[in-house]
């Protein structure tokens, strides 16, 4: 398997911007969660562009955003997958010998 192919992460990415996925309002900039939105769509748009060096900064900050959010019961089932998704990715990086530290 080689670097950015994955069928998994690939439909994943699908998931992670569908209209009914993200949570309402997720998009804009004075909602809490924008910041998660955010790092993740850098992370797809990283991967999609085949740019793996940045990646890790991103899954670093999104794990660290998750780890001190308090997220309300609309987006938890978004920072349940999200939470899944980083660590896809970030097995994947390391299975195809990229060092993942944030």
């Amino acid at each position: 398997m080689t670097l950015f192919t994955s069928s998994k992460i690939d439909g994943m990415h699908e998931q992670l911007n569908s209209k009914s996925f993200v949570p309402s309002r997720g998009f804009r900039r004075n909602v809490t969660v924008y910041e998660l939105v955010c790092y993740i769509n850098n992370i797809v748009a990283c991967y999609v562009s085949k740019n793996a060096e940045p990646i890790p900064v991103f899954i670093g900050r999104a794990k660290a955003y998750i780890a001190s959010a308090k997220p309300n019961e609309e987006w938890q089932v978004y920072y349940e997958y999200v939470s899944h998704y980083l660590n896809e990715v970030e097995s994947h990086l390391i299975e195809n010998g990229i060092n993942v530290e944030y």
